[in-house]
């Protein structure tokens, strides 16, 4: 959980020093609710929200992105 906060906290900071990304895709891992929670509270700081990416495993964390701006 620590290092699903630390990731989104590091990918956070990166957009701010290359500016803003359309989308990323999550880490490795398996989809709790706990994990996503934790990522969807961190892209959301940013603007963005969780989409699963389409044809992918809702239960593995890496089919998920955080989608920022345009249509969610």
């Amino acid at each position: 959980m620590r290092r699903l906060i630390a990731m989104g906290v590091l990918a956070s900071l990166c957009g701010c020093v290359t500016g803003a990304q359309p989308s990323y895709g999550l880490d490795r891992g398996v989809a709790s609710y706990d994990a996503l929670k934790a990522v969807s509270e961190t892209c959301k700081t940013q603007g963005g929200a969780i989409r699963l990416r389409p044809g992918y495993d809702s239960r593995e964390l890496s089919s998920y992105e955080c989608k920022i701006g345009g249509t969610h």
